[in-house]
């Protein structure tokens, strides 16, 4: 049962590595692979403590790959209601990346939205960087042990990194992706990412992220 999804992430990595953007559109759309990881599971009474990590691979040109680590805890509120918070560290060339959040998760039938705030501290950065996103995500079982998911979010800056640099959207995001579960704790993921980020009067600029997920539920 795990050799489709393996032949669908191998057909991914694949279309990445073949995809060449013309010289024209170089500096505006490029491709990078993602291998994401995840371990959760209740850790009191309707408490949930979910630890993931990610390489990503990236040009140089997109500041080199870069290493991710996290842990988020959510707490159910009521039905259909969870909030919570946690903290991210991301690394790339030397450069760190310090990232607390705050969210709140509500869930009605098969979709769920997601809103998190997060606070954004880089290495050189005139100030700390404040960011809205906003995702809705829609899950679908397919088959049984496997289900498929849309999802789409959206970024805002609230307040800029840079002194002077006020609101604007940052990126857009697109996902499908599919899901098996391997017998009680494992699931095994594909997917791709259609990641825009506007620029003004600027072409906008376009990463394309074929990825793979895994996660272990303790």
């Amino acid at each position: 049962m795990a050799r489709p999804i393996v032949s669908f992430a191998l057909l991914l990595a694949a279309l990445a590595a073949a995809w060449q953007p013309s010289k024209a559109l170089a500096a505006e759309e490029d491709t990078q692979f993602w291998l994401l990881t995840f371990a959760t599971g209740e850790v009191a009474d309707g408490t949930t403590l979910t630890v993931d990590g990610s390489q990503r691979w990236r040009s140089d040109a997109r500041g080199g790959d870069q290493q991710t680590l996290r842990f988020n805890v959510d707490h159910q509120l009521a039905e259909g209601v969870r909030a919570g918070g946690g903290m991210m560290v991301l690394d790339a060339g030397g450069l760190t990346e310090l990232r607390p959040h705050q969210q709140i998760i509500l869930v009605k039938g098969r979709f769920e939205s997601r809103t998190r705030l997060e606070e954004r501290f880089f290495d050189g950065a005139d100030r700390m960087e404040l960011r809205l996103r906003q995702r809705i995500l829609y899950t679908q079982p397919i088959a049984e042990g496997w289900r498929a998911t849309l999802n789409g979010e959206w970024f805002g800056l609230l307040q800029g990194r840079n002194a002077g640099q006020g609101a604007s959207t940052e990126q857009w995001r697109a996902q499908a992706a599919v899901i098996h579960r391997i017998g009680k704790q494992l699931d095994l993921g594909a997917g791709y990412w259609l990641v825009v980020f506007p620029r003004g009067s600027r072409t906008d600029r376009i990463t394309h992220v074929p990825l793979t997920t895994i996660t272990w539920h303790f």
